[in-house]
């Protein structure tokens, strides 16, 4: 977990529809593919009368063209680049809610614009590698998921997802286990846990 953390003051107060005061101007959620950041993103929006933003999103709108795309005509590389300066410009904005991609933890760029975010609270959305895998198999079925480049290389997303998740406890305000949860119960697990380690 980010250092100091326990310390940190944040800039404002908003009071939830529930009538809850949140003592932060933004919410940033992390974790693997699969873990329900954009899901759980956009409930957090609503209970908290904000704004979402989910990055992958907002990068293909940056851009004037889908992940997919970017991916196949230009690389990844430049896909990442413009994922980070669309984090840089989404961290400037109050009363937002923002569902980051899984790989964005990678690039040491994004890593610093997190730490040095300190109006923001930072959760890591945590399951085991298996139970995020047969997630976002489910979706896909289902017609319902993302681009999502690693799904179907079970060896390589395994071992980006163990090395990913250290990089997502360490840049974490605090860690929800969603394994069992339903995006609801993350939701509010999450702002009641906000508000009790701010009291």
């Amino acid at each position: 977990m980010r250092n100091g953390d326990d310390d940190r003051r944040f800039s404002g107060e908003v009071e939830t529809s529930h009538g809850r005061v949140v003592p932060f101007s933004r919410i940033v959620l992390t974790g693997f593919m699969g873990a329900g950041k954009s899901t759980v993103g956009g409930l957090l929006s609503q209970k908290l009368c904000w704004a979402f933003l989910d990055l992958d999103r907002y990068v293909e709108t940056f851009a004037g063209a889908t992940a997919r795309r970017i991916f196949a005509s230009q690389g990844e590389s430049a896909f990442r680049k413009l994922e980070s300066d669309a984090l840089a410009l989404a961290l400037e904005g109050a009363d937002t809610v923002i569902a980051l991609g899984g790989a964005a933890i990678d690039a040491t760029e994004n890593q610093l614009l997190l730490s040095n975010n300190p109006d923001a609270l930072i959760v890591f959305l945590d399951a085991p590698f298996a139970t995020l895998i047969d997630r976002c198999l489910v979706q896909e079925r289902g017609g319902e998921a993302p681009y999502r480049p690693l799904l179907h290389k079970t060896e390589k997303a395994h071992e980006r997802f163990l090395i990913r998740r250290l990089l997502y406890q360490d840049h974490a305000s605090f860690a929800v286990d969603v394994s069992s949860r339903s995006a609801e119960e993350v939701a509010l697990f999450i702002l009641d846990t906000a508000c009790r380690r701010q009291s």
